[in-house]
């Protein structure tokens, strides 16, 4: 195999190196990567200083889809393509790994998904973690009696964002009517509303400090963590539940018992670094009925820049196209 680039961390920062095959990790698949994504986690590893990447050197990237071009596994043969994320795909809390940041990427065969049948390369990046962690969401809260039937009030956080976007998405083609998403700033109303939900709610309209307050919500899916988790628990229906399944509002949650004592509230947690096979390939199955989402593509050469940018407020997925 020729040299390739990647976006590599050593540990002080993120620069372009030039790898060769024996340079990549232990696995059974080696993959030409096509495409890979931008999410929070990847904007957080691309940091100097950063509590995401833990062994180093370490190629960033998150996500990945492209082509096998080498396996050692029977269920994958030289010209599948596929697609992967979480894992320790590019955050790696233990041994180094490769990421989706790279010309290629070897990585064990357990971590691939076949690409889905609707899907392009491009589009299964579209959704990336972000939809199967919507996905994954909309499935826990199905789990929990939640059905189109009962016409039940849902309050999605961070609509503009990955997860909140194809949340709600999801549920708007599973059939669910009342679809309520969380606005910051009265401008943001149109663009939530085009994103799917039927009504908004400003976000300093649920209660701070109370440990009670008017059940409002059947259902939630909550990808900000923090104080927005505790904001929302008082305003919880009896027998609701929230999904939660990130912490871009904050790690720490003060809590009072009353919600999950007395309205029988119940807290899911959602994970998509380490989902069985078995919830990930129902998830990208759902997201396969899905249209592809709206992105903007940047090529590999234009990854520091984007990633330095991703913190700043921004509305549509981006795709890393490797060219």
């Amino acid at each position: 195999m020729q040299t390739f680039q990647a976006l590599v961390h050593d540990g002080q920062k993120a620069t372009f190196q030039t790898l060769h095959e024996d340079d990549l990790p232990a696995g059974y698949l080696l993959i030409k990567v096509a495409y890979s994504d931008i999410n929070y986690k990847d904007a957080l590893a691309y940091q100097p200083q950063n509590q995401i990447i833990r062994d180093y050197p370490q190629i960033l990237g998150i996500d990945l889809s492209g082509t096998v071009v080498a396996s050692q596994d029977a269920n994958f043969k030289v010209g599948d393509q596929v697609l992967a994320t979480g894992h320790g795909l590019g955050v790696s809390l233990g041994v180094s790994q490769g990421g989706g940041y790279a010309e290629y990427a070897r990585i064990p065969a357990s971590w691939a998904i076949t690409l889905p049948s609707a899907m392009t390369l491009a589009s299964a990046m579209s959704f990336g973690t972000a939809g199967l962690t919507a996905a994954l969401c909309v499935a826990a809260l199905t789990a929990h009696g939640m059905t189109p039937e009962h016409a039940p009030q849902i309050l999605v956080g961070g609509v503009t964002g990955g997860v909140g976007s194809v949340a709600m998405r999801l549920l708007e083609q599973a059939g669910f009517t009342n679809r309520i998403g969380i606005v910051r700033t009265p401008d943001q109303q149109k663009q939530v509303m085009s994103l799917g939900a039927t009504a908004t709610l400003a976000l300093d309209e649920l209660p701070k400090g109370k440990a009670l307050s008017k059940q409002r919500f059947d259902f939630a899916i909550d990808p900000l963590g923090g104080s927005f988790t505790t904001s929302l628990l008082p305003s919880m229906r009896y027998g609701g539940a929230i999904a939660l399944c990130g912490n871009a509002a904050g790690t720490a949650l003060p809590l009072t018992v009353f919600p999950f004592i007395l309205r029988n509230v119940s807290l899911l947690g959602v994970d998509s670094v380490n989902a069985p096979a078995a919830a990930r390939a129902a998830a990208w199955e759902t997201l396969d009925k899905l249209a592809p989402m709206p992105v903007d593509t940047v090529k590999l050469a234009d990854l520091p820049q984007t990633l330095t940018k991703h913190f700043n407020h921004h509305t549509t997925r981006t795709i890393v196209d490797m060219g």
